[in-house]
């Protein structure tokens, strides 16, 4: 069993959770308003200053449904690697 923390830009949270259900991931927990900086991202602090914010995934599941799962947010990342 693995552990799969996903962050993610809030504005394609829909894309996230049509992911999640094409990989059968039924199961999870969410932080809805995470703020933070990633390497290929400004800031997301959800101010005037710093607009937008995250939310957060917590994943436990088999390797076979990790791997599938990746493999998503890997196109997902492609589709939307502009969105900051």
């Amino acid at each position: 069993m693995k552990m799969i923390l996903l962050v993610y830009n809030r504005a394609i949270g829909e894309e996230v959770e049509e992911a999640l259900k094409r990989c059968d991931v039924r199961y999870y927990t969410k932080f809805p308003l995470v703020h933070g900086v990633g390497e290929h991202s400004g800031p997301h602090m959800d101010s005037h200053i710093w607009p937008g914010a995250n939310s957060l995934l917590m994943i436990a599941c088999e390797d076979e449904v990790k791997d599938r799962l990746l493999e998503e947010v890997r196109a997902l990342r492609q589709r939307f690697r502009d969105v900051t």
